[in-house]
């Protein structure tokens, strides 16, 4: 709601410069009047402010001063007629000849307005300018009440909220202390008043001043005063969402389509949070709209700060930047051989340009050129050792499986560290062009580590063996177990080693004889727990399955039996 053509003046006090451009700083106790008043303004409306002072060197409000700054108001207004200007003079005095030449001479130009405060005497009779004909006067309210210290009377043109609060805030080296102020009076309920006949004649080009404040008369609401009842509070209080809506169906339009699509995305963003977290989606749900009613005044101060279309061509500029990214970044994939650049990037690119990342490493990786392939692969075990995020490390990890000789201890170790899954390392080696005449010697890879490493990398390297379900690892696995005494195999290797062996099923039918065998050669119970567990899934149709069961139940006790419950 900015237009070139309306201009707002306060005449005032000193008024800080930061104050007339930007909606963000706040009233502070020690701000100037004439700097709250423009705060307030520059709140309300985007219409461009000038300032005028009626201070003089020791900071009094001066006669002469002021007269000088009405007069200079009455020239500027004079000599550009085609602009549409309203001044808000949030001062008072009781003497009215000194100015009343200036008032008049101001009154007689059809485009400009004098809005002032009607002063803080609590009485029925205003300060002056307020108190002229030629001004319009407004009056403060409390709440829905005249303010206690306003003026009244039948010269008040408009009542508007008089109160306002701040807070101050101090920050100290061991205490975050903040007080709250209220600043009240008629001369920040005149500034309301003056920032929506702005915005009124703004959205309204072609209102004339006289029509603009018709309208903000005729949507003003009521006030629960005896004093409004007698005519002594103008026409009631500012609407404002009624003014704007009634001078532009456009505004209305605006704000009921804001309205719906916010309430739209906030149902689908509902929805979505259901669908992805269940319960906890409505938590998450409730803290984001929290955190975006907190921001709402930034929202707020962007919007009055820059409009609504300069906002909407800055996303759509950054649409178009990122479009144009995406492409650049594609076509320099498709031609670029800086093979290390292509590597840090590809993690932190979105999917398509991920994949495609992916797909220019593998075809370096399957080069001819042996001692180049080489180092390709020696720079991709590189980024795998040295990665830093499991985004990262899910990345290279994936790229690493597709080379010629696969590492899969350091596969292992550094998906242990940043606690990748086991599906996700089978997934990667079996999507591998090359596992097909690898797959034998990625089985005995992950068999060694779960007989040779710590505790951690078995559990994980297990995980991984019995996730990629190779049936040709049921020949080494055998012979493990069956040797597993001779090979000195630790207690936890085994119990892995036959955690492996129940993922095969009935597949791995021929070693049922191999577990009865263990079950009864073993003093070790979590042995046996772990080898009768492996038979329940493996020997189920053998003939003597349900006998052997039985078997068990009668002669062990737990924790062996616990193979048998489930």
């Amino acid at each position: 709601m900015r237009s070139d053509r309306v201009k707002i003046f306060i005449l005032d006090s000193e008024v800080e410069a930061e104050f007339l451009k930007s909606p963000a700083l706040k009233i502070q106790p020690k701000s100037s009047h004439g700097s709250q008043v423009a705060a307030i303004i520059r709140s309300l409306s985007r219409a461009e402010i000038r300032a005028f002072s009626a201070e003089n060197i020791i900071k009094r409000i001066d006669k002469s001063k002021y007269l000088n700054s009405l007069n200079e108001i009455y020239n500027y207004a004079r000599l550009h007629p085609e602009e549409k200007i309203v001044v808000n003079i949030s001062l008072g005095f009781e003497e009215s000849d000194f100015q009343k030449e200036i008032i008049e001479k101001i009154s007689e130009l059809e485009n400009i307005v004098l809005i002032a405060a009607a002063g803080n005497n609590n009485r029925e009779r205003l300060t002056y300018p307020a108190a002229f004909s030629e001004v319009t006067a407004v009056a403060a309210l409390a709440e829905a009440q005249k303010m206690p210290g306003s003026n009244y009377g039948s010269q008040v043109d408009f009542s508007a909220p008089g109160v306002i609060e701040i807070t101050q805030r101090d920050y100290l080296p061991a205490l975050n202390y903040s007080r709250s102020y209220k600043i009240s009076g008629t001369s920040f309920a005149a500034p309301q008043l003056t920032a929506l006949l702005a915005n009124v004649l703004s959205l309204r080009p072609e209102l004339s001043i006289e029509e603009g404040l018709k309208v903000i008369e005729t949507t003003a609401a009521e006030i629960n005063d005896p004093l409004f009842a007698k005519g002594k509070l103008g026409a009631g209080r500012i609407n404002t969402f009624k003014a704007l809506s009634q001078a532009s169906r456009f505004y209305l339009r605006l704000q009921i389509i804001i309205y719906l699509s916010i309430t739209l995305a906030g149902l689908i963003f509902f929805y979505l949070c259901w669908q992805k977290y269940s319960l906890s989606g409505i938590f998450i749900f409730l803290i984001s709209s929290a955190i975006l009613y907190l921001l709402q005044p930034l929202l707020l101060l962007f919007y009055y700060q820059f409009g609504l279309i300069k906002i909407i061509t800055f996303l759509i500029s950054l649409v178009l930047l990122y479009y144009f990214l995406l492409k650049t970044i594609s076509f320099y994939l498709g031609q670029s051989h800086n093979f290390s650049l292509i590597l840090k990037l590809a993690p932190y690119l979105n999917q398509n340009l991920k994949n495609q990342a992916a797909a220019r490493l593998s075809s370096l990786i399957s080069q001819k050129n042996k001692a180049q392939r080489l180092k390709v692969e020696k720079i991709i075990k590189n980024y795998l050792h040295s990665c830093g995020s499991s985004k990262s490390c899910t990345f290279y990890l994936q790229l690493t499986a597709q080379l010629n000789q696969v590492p899969v201890d350091l596969i292992i170790k550094r998906a242990l560290k940043f606690n990748l899954s086991s599906e996700l390392i089978a997934e990667a080696l079996a999507q591998s062009e090359k596992y097909e005449r690898q797959k034998l010697i990625i089985s005995a890879e992950l068999l060694k580590l779960i007989i040779e490493e710590a505790y951690p990398v078995k559990k994980k390297a297990a995980a991984a063996a019995a996730d990629l379900a190779e049936p040709l690892v049921l020949v080494p696995l055998k012979n493990l177990l069956l040797k597993r005494n001779e090979l000195g195999l630790s207690s936890e290797a085994q119990y892995f080693l036959l955690e492996l062996l129940e993922t095969f099923g009935a597949e791995a039918a021929d070693l049922a004889e191999l577990l009865k065998n263990i079950i009864s050669e073993s003093s070790d119970p979590w042995l046996k727990y772990h080898a009768l567990k492996a038979y329940t899934q493996i020997a189920v149709e053998n003939e003597n399955y349900q006998d052997f069961i039985a078997e068990m139940k009668a002669k062990e006790k737990e924790p062996v039996t616990l193979a048998l419950r489930g």
